[in-house]
């Protein structure tokens, strides 16, 4: 029996909308490599299209790609890999998970019932065995995933395998220990993203408000090739989740939203149904980010309404934001994932669970109505801007006609009109020429009201 731990996070901001923020930064690639940290591995997607002639005079090399899946397509790309080799967070994160073993408000106080003795037993067994790979994909659009595998459980531990995953998931969100290796995490990621920030502009347009726990949440993954583990496993889960059972062309999965139970009928291909379920968490987790990336903006929109303070959106900005939205909303859609029957059947389980198909929706209809409100804002403000420019006009126009007549009264006539007659005249130009200006800008104000006082 081997059990995982995965689950996607959001880093509130993106850099790209596929690999091209990878391709376009070798610099930045080969500095990582040299990190001391995680080993740093990207592996290009295969994205080759067959025309009649290429098929008879090209003979094609098998590729290497992290995503080599027949009928798997994925817009978003394969994402950047990291590999804790050195264990340095591995590390971190078992010094985390015996401070929440440890701590007298896990259990017995968030867990009111708990097995006797599943403290020390969890504390020793995670101090005699090693902690698997700790594998985190980042992707441009600012979400990554996180897969930490455990050592295969011996017999004693597996009715104990659920304990151990609520002891790793609460160590990961730092709730009941100092949260060093979330801290760690969060620090590492952020700088590898602020790395090929530096290139472009995404920041400033996707920048999204984030929980402070930082992950979401988890789904504990059991896997074993022997039927009675299988059952034994959905004994251990069967009141953590509601599992949905269905077989697919590599294995039996019995899927949850927390939890999943998979029974491996083609080892060799058993690798398409975790890319499956990690695509389908990471594009929930596109779809969550961009919801709260327009819920922020039009907060902050209505905040400017009510301050009338200066405007932060013009039109390029608006179009560039609805731009990626929609470009993300047709990237994430399951059916660009697979046409697989066998895929459809993973893929319906978690949009029913999930609605991943109305948040899509929702999130391209949030951005409609955002363009909407602040398009007919900036209209407005534009009308504004060109009332005023039309008084500013009219007024040096007004000042001009008063020059003009006023020289032509002076040269016309000084000889002949002197003291008060020549200034009664000038001032009664003046109030003309005011007056005009005035009933040109206000005259439908002044009709409005005077029909309302008529009519009343």
């Amino acid at each position: 029996m081997k059990l995982q731990i995965a689950g996607y996070f959001d880093i509130g901001f993106s850099v790209g909308i596929d690999d091209h923020f990878i391709t376009e930064n070798p610099s930045v690639i080969n500095s990582l490599k040299e990190a001391s940290d995680f080993t740093v591995e990207y592996f290009s997607p295969v994205n080759d299209y067959c025309f009649p002639e290429e098929i008879i005079h090209k003979k094609k090399e098998p590729e290497v790609s992290s995503n080599f899946h027949i009928g798997l397509s994925v817009p978003v790309g394969s994402g950047l890999v990291l590999t804790d080799k050195k264990g340095i967070f591995k590390d971190l994160l078992l010094s985390d998970i015996q401070e929440t073993i440890a701590h007298p408000g896990f259990l017995g106080s968030y867990y009111n019932e708990f097995p006797e003795g599943i403290g020390e037993r969890a504390a020793r067994f995670f101090k005699e065995n090693p902690l698997g790979d700790l594998q985190i994909t980042l992707y441009g659009l600012g979400i990554g995933y996180l897969n930490l595998d455990i050592s295969l459980l011996p017999d004693e531990m597996k009715p104990d395998a659920l304990w151990l995953y609520r002891f790793i998931e609460y160590s990961c969100y730092g709730t009941y220990c100092t949260g060093r290796f979330r801290d760690a995490i969060v620090e590492r990621i952020i700088s590898i993203y602020k790395a090929f920030d530096k290139a472009n502009h995404f920041r400033s347009i996707t920048e999204r408000k984030i929980p402070h726990d930082f992950f979401p949440g988890f789904q504990c993954i059991i896997t074993s090739d022997n039927p009675n583990e299988e059952q034994e496993a959905l004994g251990i889960l069967g009141d953590y989740d509601e599992l949905v059972s269905f077989t697919m062309d590599d294995g039996i999965v019995h899927y949850g939203w927390a939890a999943v139970v998979i029974r491996p009928t083609n080892r060799d291909y058993v690798s398409r149904i975790f890319e499956l379920i990690k695509m389908l968490q990471v594009y929930y987790g596109i779809a969550d980010g961009f919801e709260r990336l327009f819920a922020w903006h039009i907060s902050a929109s209505v905040r400017e309404s009510i301050r009338e303070g200066t405007a932060r959106y013009n039109a390029i900005s608006l179009n560039r934001l609805r731009t990626i939205a929609h470009t993300v909303a047709e990237f994430i859609r399951f059916d660009t994932l697979s046409q697989n029957i066998s895929d459809l059947k993973l893929i319906k389980v978690f949009d029913e669970m999930g609605g991943f198909s109305s948040k899509l929706e929702h999130m391209t209809g949030v951005c409609e109505i955002f363009t909407t409100i602040m398009t007919q804002k900036i209209e407005q403000n534009q009308v504004r801007r060109e009332k005023r420019l039309n008084l500013y006009a009219m007024a040096l126009t007004g000042l001009t006609i008063i020059s003009v007549v006023a020289d032509t009264i002076n040269i016309t006539e000084f000889s002949f009109t002197k003291g008060w007659g020549l200034a009664f005249r000038i001032a009664l130009l003046i109030i003309l020429a005011v007056l005009f200006i005035y009933l040109m800008l206000e005259g439908n104000v002044l009709l409005n009201r005077l029909r309302k006082w008529f009519f009343r």
